[in-house]
């Protein structure tokens, strides 16, 4: 049953999550390219200089591409549920609901970590051949932050989208805004560092929406 399930998810993202990953492989490739172009016209020396003393990591490109990413991905993957009245449907197979749910949300989660891994890989990987290890932490750290928006904007999404009367998904809608809001307010590198825990277990504690979407469902409050 989960194999089936999972490949239900699937279905339904798998042309949102090749477009989201080809995205990201090209932003990525482009960091990559541009810091090419100015250690052939400057130096390696030089990009050290940038990087050290005008806090430039050169990653400023990808700062909202996760967040969309995130986006893309729960409205493709829950929308159809409501917009095509599946939802009903998909409650009624014969798998307990709060797992179903679960599921639901891990394979989106699970897409999206693949995206996010690939793209920070291929920057990473570059960056380790011609940056101290320092430096390559200093801009990994750097994206923590957009990734974790990424991941909240979909649990965001998927709560709005399960979700069936308009005066909550307009209330979820503004709180996911502010929420949001607080992951692009520092533009100095590795500024919330001190915070990645608690982005991490406020990640875990969102998915909390979706599963409350689904109860009001079922308890019949849709407009």
């Amino acid at each position: 049953m989960e194999k089936a399930l999972i490949f239900k998810e699937w279905v339904k993202t798998r042309m949102v999550f090749f477009i989201s990953l080809a995205l990201a492989v090209c932003v990525a490739l482009y960091v990559v390219l541009m810091m090419k172009r100015l250690i052939e016209l400057k130096g390696v020396d030089h990009l050290w200089l940038i990087m050290l003393l005008k806090d430039n990591t050169f990653i400023d490109i990808i700062k909202y591409i996760p967040l969309v990413i995130g986006l893309a991905l729960g409205v493709a993957q829950m929308a159809p549920e409501m917009s095509q009245k599946r939802l009903k449907l998909t409650l009624h197979l014969p798998y307990p609901q709060r797992k179903l749910i679960g599921l639901m949300l891990l394979t989106g989660m699970a897409e999206l970590l693949v995206i996010y891994v690939i793209q920070a890989l291929i920057i990473a990987v570059y960056d380790s051949t011609i940056l101290p290890s320092e430096l390559v932490w200093r801009v990994m750290l750097t994206t923590f932050p957009w990734y974790f928006a990424g991941f909240t904007a979909y649990l965001f999404v998927t709560s709005i989208c399960l979700e069936g009367t308009w005066m909550r998904r307009v209330i979820l809608a503004l709180l996911g805004i502010a929420v949001l809001m607080i992951f692009f307010l520092q533009p100095v590198p590795e500024a919330y560092n001190g915070m990645i825990i608690i982005f991490l277990l406020t990640t875990l504690i969102l998915t909390i929406l979706s599963f409350g979407s689904i109860i009001r469902f079922k308890e019949g409050r849709q407009d």
